[in-house]
């Protein structure tokens, strides 16, 4: 029995350790990544800032400091990536908007080839705006202007029209193409969702392209050049943190 009781003790200290690393408070794993970059570890600190996004924390400053530590190791495609996702959460954030710029610069990219597309772009410029908020005041002020005592049909129709304007570029924001950024340098276009498959191209780091489809572990692509073909998840990874 008492061979028995030891493997069952041992069992349940295993699943309790578990228990406690899969509990980790966030802060406690931004933390250490920071203290990582502190000391420039900089593949340690993007681990636990990857670990925290795979967890689900949604976070400007995470995406911010995931940057800094990829572009201070030289993955600058990785860090553009980065910082597009920390300006979809915080899209009238002047600095991450300063840096993509920065980093576009750097890796020798015309602001097309970092676009997200006409309606991606018309979003993101609504929501640095708030577009949103204004869309609100416009309906409140069309509402005030019918029910109020002296009604006024013209100003309450104006106002909603203006209001729906407003919102325009969020529903059709909502219909986007799906984007994501090169993040490896030299990345290999594919003809065939295979390992072994010839390269037809090598993609720019930190081109941002439209996602077509999936293949298993690839998703197809069309570079700036217009080229079709197959990327490896790991090269290319998508804009979207929301």
């Amino acid at each position: 029995m008492r061979p028995r009781l030891a493997w069952l003790f041992l069992a349940a200290a295993g699943l309790a350790s578990l228990a406690a690393a899969q509990s980790e408070a966030p802060s406690a794993v931004f933390r250490r990544g920071n203290e990582h970059a502190a000391r420039s570890r900089w593949d340690e600190a993007t681990v636990e800032y990857a670990r925290l996004a795979q967890d689900g924390v949604k976070a400007p400053s995470l995406y911010w400091n995931w940057a800094q530590a990829a572009s201070a190791s030289g993955r600058k495609g990785e860090a553009l990536w980065a910082l597009m996702g920390g300006r979809e959460l915080a899209p009238g954030d002047a600095s991450m908007i300063r840096e993509v710029e920065r980093l576009r610069g750097e890796l020798g990219l015309d602001p097309s080839e970092v676009s997200l597309g006409f309606l991606g772009d018309l979003r993101m410029l609504a929501r640095r705006f708030r577009f949103d908020v204004l869309a609100i005041a416009a309906f409140l002020l069309s509402l005030f202007a019918v029910m109020g005592r002296r009604p006024r049909a013209s100003l309450s129709l104006g106002a909603l029209l203006l209001g729906l304007l407003l919102a325009l570029p969020f529903v059709a924001g909502s219909w986007r193409e799906p984007r994501g950024v090169v993040v490896h340098k030299d990345a290999p276009l594919m003809d065939v969702a295979r390992n072994d498959a010839v390269a037809l191209a090598n993609l720019r780091e930190g081109e941002v392209v439209p996602l077509l489809g999936e293949e298993g572990e690839y998703v197809r692509i069309q570079d700036a050049s217009g080229a079709r073909g197959l990327a490896h998840k790991s090269d290319v990874r998508r804009i979207g943190i929301e």
